[in-house]
């Protein structure tokens, strides 16, 4: 046991970034939809939770930060999986259409759609990186990938693109430590992390300014690192007029 948790702790370290993204995709695909009926009962339930307000959950405006308070949110059919445990690829997605200020879908057809497209262990292991992204270039957004870990690229990258979602490890040298799914949006020059559990005031809030995705990015915890960026271009066929 000892032996197999000292290669997870080197794969952040010396695998690239490419081949642990296809290692999620294969994961998905062999590992990933949700049954339908455990969709259905999942959204029936998920509807009743946050029509709910006075859980404050979710009022279903603006940016979610509070993924941590979203355990009774169910997501997957896995014995772990819940929105707070595996959810934050899809609050991701959410914040990412809210700093595109685009049409919002309800959250509970947001979870469905994921669990059908993408999921990983049912839910248990989240769903794979490529899965929002696909999910926004099919609204429309253009998208385009970087999974370099270089400070100048991704500055360069930031500048180019409207709004992120990023996956990276809290602990460049410990997989164990677990990876994190996050929009990071813009506001002119200035950049916000949002869903980072950041508290302040008993309530929680998004980090920022940043005056670069890079500086956003590696501030978000001492040893992060990203395993892909997603820039998303808010209206790419009007630019290309």
């Amino acid at each position: 046991m000892k032996k197999v948790a000292f290669i997870y702790k080197l794969i952040p370290k010396y695998i690239p970034n490419r081949v642990v993204l296809s290692f999620f995709g294969i994961l998905s695909a062999f590992t990933g939809k949700v049954r339908k009926r455990i969709v259905a009962l999942n959204r029936e339930e998920n509807e009743k939770i946050l029509d709910d307000k006075s859980n404050g959950i979710f009022d279903g405006q603006g940016f979610i930060e509070n993924q941590n308070r979203w355990e009774k949110v169910c997501f997957g059919s896995h014995k772990k999986s819940n929105m707070s445990y595996s959810g934050c690829e899809i609050i991701a997605t959410w914040n990412a259409l809210m700093s595109l200020h685009g049409d919002m879908p309800k959250m509970p057809e947001l979870i469905s759609y994921f669990e059908r497209h993408g999921a990983t262990l049912r839910g248990g292991f989240g769903i794979a990186p490529s899965a929002p992204a696909k999910y926004m270039k099919k609204r429309g957004y253009g998208i385009k990938r970087l999974t370099s870990r270089n400070r100048d690229v991704i500055r360069a990258f930031g500048e180019r693109y409207d709004s992120f979602m990023v996956t990276f490890y809290w602990d460049h040298e410990n997989i164990l430590k677990q990876l994190h799914t996050v929009n990071i949006s813009k506001n002119g020059d200035e950049y916000f992390v949002h869903n980072i559990y950041r508290s302040q005031g008993g309530r929680f809030v998004q980090s920022g300014p940043f005056m670069d995705l890079s500086e956003a990015i590696y501030r978000i915890a001492d040893k992060a690192a990203p395993l892909v960026i997603y820039g998303i271009e808010a209206f790419p066929q009007d630019r290309d007029k």
